[in-house]
């Protein structure tokens, strides 16, 4: 794929860097927010209710087994590989800026992009274009630049609606059961949302 499209002036793209970690975290909760479902009134209440019900059975093994036992029931194993999780996490988000692309004008980030690279394929993640400069070809100009830039195949997710815009840039569907397991679960399949896998070739 050749990149065809051209960005309004005043705008680059560039590889993120440490210092676009915040503006980054911002660009994706706004992304979450647009893509996530809204959560109910009911599922507030039921996650709050849920809450307290641990909360009493908590309280009510704290002085059932004594609180020494609680306290080695709850640093047991479960509590070392729960801390693991969390360690890795923070260390991955610590350095997963760098799989970032943005385009910035005038200092500000407006879009963004992962690229993560493999020796046989490639994904692509979180494309996410500020809804103030859509429609001006940011979205396509991004995912041109970085689909020269990958490792072929290249694989991606969308949601439905945004099927024909992947088209358009030459990605075609793919079956979620032709993939690897290990992409499927790059991509998010089965995930929160009903999305559409994608390839470059």
């Amino acid at each position: 794929m050749t990149v065809s499209f051209s960005l309004p002036p005043g705008c680059i793209i560039r590889p993120a860097c440490p210092t676009d970690k915040t503006a980054i975290r911002e660009l994706l909760a706004q992304f979450r927010q647009e893509v996530l479902p809204p959560v109910s009134q009911t599922e507030w209440t039921m996650r709050i209710l849920a809450g307290g019900l641990l909360s009493g059975i908590g309280i009510h093994l704290g002085l059932t087994l004594g609180l020494q036992r609680l306290w080695n029931l709850v640093l047991g194993p479960g509590t070392v590989i729960g801390l693991g999780v969390l360690a890795a996490a923070f260390l991955s988000w610590h350095s997963e800026w760098e799989n970032f692309w943005v385009i910035e004008h005038r200092n500000q980030l407006i879009a963004c992009a992962k690229l993560r690279q493999h020796q046989r394929y490639s994904l692509l993640h979180d494309v996410y274009v500020v809804p103030g400069w859509r429609s001006q070809g940011l979205g396509s100009f991004l995912v041109s630049y970085l689909g020269e830039q990958a490792t072929k195949p290249l694989y991606l997710t969308c949601l439905p609606k945004l099927t024909e815009f992947y088209l358009r840039l030459g990605f075609m569907p793919v079956l979620s059961k032709t993939l690897s397991p290990l992409i499927q679960y790059d991509l998010g399949i089965p995930g929160q949302v009903e999305v559409i896998p994608l390839v470059l070739r």
